[in-house]
């Protein structure tokens, strides 16, 4: 349930990137503009996935991390302590595997075409 109206979110995110696409796609965008608009429209769908995704991938990763930690509250400044007073190894396949997935799920936000490579 969403006690929001409509445009959602997405939907505003939508119509800014297809009216941002549009204009930077046209005959008429000066070229100079097009590097800086190109930048915004990337930003506008690292917010759009982020908004997409992060709760999914938030409750996966802190569940997996909370378990690597053997503590209930995980934060990645929490990993990155027990990591640096030897608490965990860095040579710990449970370790590798974790920060491998939690890379592959920023890069899914981030940049998702590079996983496609």
């Amino acid at each position: 349930m969403n006690i929001f109206d409509r445009p959602t979110i997405k939907e505003l995110l939508d119509a800014i990137i297809d009216s941002l696409d549009e204009e930077i796609n046209s005959e008429n965008f000066s070229n100079d503009k097009t590097l800086k608009f190109k930048i915004i429209f990337n930003v506008l769908g690292i917010v759009k996935r982020e908004i997409k995704l992060s709760k999914k991938i938030s409750e996966k990763l802190i569940e997996r991390g909370s378990n690597l930690i053997k503590e209930k509250n995980f934060s990645i400044k929490k990993i990155s302590e027990k990591i640096r007073n030897n608490e965990i190894h860095s040579e710990d396949q449970t370790l590798i595997n974790f920060l491998y997935d939690l890379t592959e799920e920023k890069i899914k936000v981030d940049n998702p075409k590079y996983l496609e490579k």
